[in-house]
């Protein structure tokens, strides 16, 4: 599993060479920056200090979707609740939704230091995760919530056995690639629009948001279900 650290429109290149640092002391080095070019930035290299290599091969986007578009999972980290209601996991459990799939990119976002992640920003997660902290504020920087982050997935995600590595690759043949979360939820909108979600609204956005919680296995069963109820529907409208 490859972990990438997406930062969203950061404002200060001191603290983008901060969360550098942090992620290198942890062993990761895939950072992706959205919006904002301040890695490039001379203070960014001054914070970084050892950790450069990671600042110079950063990638840039210009906005968020195709910064993600290429992950199997995305966790966004937010420090509170935005909009309509959703799942919040500490680090701890958003590493054991990790472990429970066969994913191979793992996208860590975090949002500019004085606004955060918008909504519409979260709607593009699969995982909202937040830290713990005993008092509101003052609150953790970029750099900071970076480390911690960092940290808790070095210690927190493991390698899968042989076994399961031979069987993840027979998935990714199945599906074409790694991507079968992203295929069921397009599946389960697709059959929401079918039936006419109407008053049910609140419970296409309750399966929408613990479709990441399922294990691998669970994934499997429902991409089988979707199948079998999408046949079901296609032949009633038929019949």
């Amino acid at each position: 599993m490859q972990l990438y650290f997406v930062l969203k429109s950061p404002a200060r290149a001191e603290n983008v060479g901060a969360a550098a640092r942090a992620m290198k002391t942890m062993g990761f080095d895939q950072m992706r920056l959205v919006n904002s070019r301040v890695h490039e930035q001379d203070k960014a290299h001054w914070v970084a200090h050892g950790a450069q290599e990671i600042l110079d091969n950063a990638e840039y986007f210009a906005e968020l979707a195709p910064a993600l578009a290429d992950m199997d999972l995305v966790i966004a980290t937010t420090a509170r609740e935005r909009g309509r209601y959703r799942y919040y996991l500490t680090p701890q459990q958003a590493i054991t939704q990790v472990n429970n799939k066969k994913v191979q990119k793992v996208a860590l976002l975090f949002g500019c230091e004085e606004s955060g992640l918008s909504n519409e920003d979260l709607a593009l997660a699969d995982i909202i995760s937040y830290l713990p902290l005993k008092v509101s504020y003052p609150s953790l920087n970029l750099g900071q919530a970076i480390m911690l982050y960092a940290y808790e997935f070095s210690q927190g995600v493991h390698e899968p056995a042989i076994a399961d590595k031979a069987e993840a690759v027979a998935d990714n043949e199945t599906l074409g690639s790694n991507k079968q979360l992203r295929v069921l939820q397009q599946k389960t909108a697709q059959l929401f629009d079918k039936i006419g979600v109407g008053q049910q609204e609140k419970l296409a956005g309750w399966v929408s948001d613990r479709l990441p919680m399922l294990e691998q296995r669970d994934l499997n069963l429902l991409h089988l279900l979707l199948k079998d109820l999408d046949r079901a529907l296609s032949e009633h409208k038929g019949g």
